[in-house]
């Protein structure tokens, strides 16, 4: 009986706190990048292959961005969760690496290039990307390193696998 009692006092309690979920994402940017892409990038470091997948998760409440960049020494992780303010339209997100550190992002869009302000870690690192057709994204980054200096390149991804509209 006490359970009972318990249940009809707490379930209510519940669903008043429950939210109707939000309105999925309508970007027609990010619905064009679903899917797997592969490239290179280069900088005064070296260069490195780079694997990138989009996808949409949470019932389109967020954008996905799982990157992984290889060079002869290291393999290197990271992924984003990018979301957009559906009153403002402000695009930002959080990031997560293998080195354990967590970053905030926020993105501006120009015509078919977006740029991604990435906070935190060792310093501000801004990309830039630009879409030259429905399967090329070739960029330009700058990064602030440690020890305040400045570091700057290039990279380009060429579509692999255009994700299947579900």
């Amino acid at each position: 009986m006490k359970k009972i009692l318990f249940l009809v006092l707490i379930l209510p309690s519940v669903t008043a706190f429950a939210q109707t979920p939000a309105a999925p994402i309508q970007d027609a940017m990010w619905e064009s990048l679903v899917g797997k892409w592969e490239g290179w990038s280069e900088s005064p470091m070296g260069k490195s292959t780079d694997e990138v997948e989009f996808e949409w998760e949470l019932q389109k409440q967020f954008f996905k961005t799982k990157v992984e960049v290889k060079n002869s020494d290291t393999a290197y992780k990271i992924v984003g969760y990018s979301t957009m303010d559906p009153k403002t339209g402000k695009i930002t997100g959080h990031w997560f690496d293998t080195a354990r550190i967590v970053y905030t992002s926020s993105e501006t869009r120009n015509g078919n290039k977006v740029t991604i302000r990435i906070e935190g870690g060792p310093g501000p690192v801004e990309r830039t990307y630009e879409k030259v057709g429905n399967d090329k994204l070739v960029g330009t980054f700058k990064a602030t390193t440690a020890d305040g200096k400045t570091v700057e390149g290039r990279s380009e991804l060429t579509r692999k696998v255009k994700a299947a509209k579900k």
